[in-house]
């Protein structure tokens, strides 16, 4: 099945201000906490980190760390990575590999299924010590598309469910069979919604990426918003009409974009449409060689940035050759504060890709993405105005924000939220 195409209705959506506090208070986060983070599913990581019984990674969100597991039988789990006897943290974050997991405090150890396997001098428990109510305590967890998702509410509606239109959307990619080309995460001074804002629309792009209007047009971008989720389709290898060389194939079009697939850019006489369709083709004649399958794409997702946020916290930038995945997580103390996960996934099948080790970042040490990875300098921008924005809606003179059709995403996404926290827990 191909990806829907079809513009979404337009949401019925009214453009109220929308409160700063819900960026800088503590009590809404609280409440964020409580009604949304615990009732939503969560992706958490790649099920190829995890190939062997035994391999596990942990997932940190607000308070909670959470163990994903390859079990015995193949299957992935996830517990709460706590101790069931005094509450210690069996696994510091990362990724690793156990036989059993045991307790550094008393050496209590647990089976990767979460059973109780040994606790020191049981002897000494006059009220025993019962593997059944002791056992690490379960997480929901699902997959799809080689992303692994968990769940904190045991009563939540399934994962696909959940993901409504999402699958259908973005199963032709095939996922599954992608490998991690970057991992990092981000400590950046801002709240995780001023994050996911910024990618939630084509607004910005000229004046914080002015140079990218040359071969992105973010005038035509469709915007398009479902029940939780919602897509951007942003037109790449086209100028902007903001740019002087609009209706051209400009040379940022032909270096950038045709030059790096193979297209002689010094024989090519065609305009903008051919330039499009001569940058999809040239991509298409490289899939058998990298394993790629690109049948089910459609010329514009060839060319361009698919986008998609599956709420409350999930960026996909989805292209024919690779994806970048943004996860945006609050931190557990500061609503001023947050984790920004990048995953960079690359659609070569058919080669090895070393995994690279997760970097760890910090803005307020000067941190920065260029030179690290792809479109580091690009990221770096955002990067640059994101503990800004913080700032200035902590001041006396900012009450809300003011936004225009070109961020119904954002508003769309505020709707989804005050759901969850206006109706116990469900949107």
């Amino acid at each position: 099945m191909a990806t829907p195409m079809e513009k979404a209705p337009e949401p019925d959506l009214a453009y109220v201000p929308i409160p700063k506090e819900r960026y800088t208070s503590r009590e809404f986060a609280a409440h964020e906490w409580e009604r949304m983070w615990t009732k939503v599913w969560l992706m958490a990581g790649r099920a190829s980190d995890i190939p062997e019984p035994g391999d596990y990674f942990t997932f940190e969100i607000g308070p909670e760390s959470v163990l994903v597991i390859r079990q015995h039988d193949g299957g992935v789990a996830a517990r709460y990575n706590v101790c069931m006897h005094r509450g210690n943290r069996l696994r510091e974050p990362g990724r690793g590999h156990a036989e059993r997991f045991s307790c550094l405090f008393h050496g209590w150890e647990y089976d990767v299924d979460g059973k109780l396997l040994r606790a020191l001098d049981p002897e000494c428990f006059p009220q025993g010590v019962p593997s059944e109510r002791l056992g690490l305590r379960p997480v929901r967890c699902d997959t799809w598309a080689g992303f692994v998702f968990v769940c904190l509410d045991p009563e939540a509606e399934p994962l696909r469910d959940y993901l409504g239109v999402i699958p259908a959307h973005l199963d032709p990619y095939g996922f599954e069979t992608w490998k991690i080309a970057y991992d990092c995460t981000i400590e950046i001074e801002c709240n995780w919604k001023t994050c996911v804002d910024a990618f939630n629309e084509a607004y910005h792009l000229s004046a914080t990426h002015a140079w990218t209007i040359e071969f992105s047009d973010d005038v035509n971008t469709i915007y398009d918003c479902y029940d939780r989720h919602t897509r951007m389709i942003f037109p790449e290898v086209q100028a902007s009409p903001r740019h002087p060389g609009a209706g051209t194939v400009t040379p940022a079009i032909k270096d950038f974009f045709l030059a790096r697939v193979g297209v002689d850019v010094a024989s090519f006489r065609g305009g903008p449409e051919e330039a499009r369709t001569a940058f999809a083709e040239a991509i298409r004649k490289m899939g058998p060689s990298l394993g790629a399958d690109f049948s089910q794409l459609n010329e514009s997702q060839m060319c361009d940035d698919f986008h998609y946020t599956i709420f409350p916290n999930l960026t996909l930038n989805t292209h024919s050759m690779f994806v970048w995945v943004f996860t945006h997580r609050p931190h557990p103390d500061d609503p001023n504060k947050m984790y920004f996960d990048f995953l960079s996934l690359v659609n070569t099948p058919a080669h090895d890709v070393p995994r690279p080790e997760k970097q760890v970042l910090r803005t307020a040490d000067g941190d920065t993405l260029d030179g690290k990875c792809e479109g580091g300098n690009l990221m770096d921008e955002d990067l640059y105005n994101l503990p800004r924005i913080q700032k200035g809606m902590r001041s006396a003179a900012f009450q809300a924000l003011h936004l225009g059709k070109q961020e119904v995403r954002i508003l769309h996404f505020h709707d989804t939220l005050m759901r969850y926290l206006e109706n116990g827990g469900s949107a």
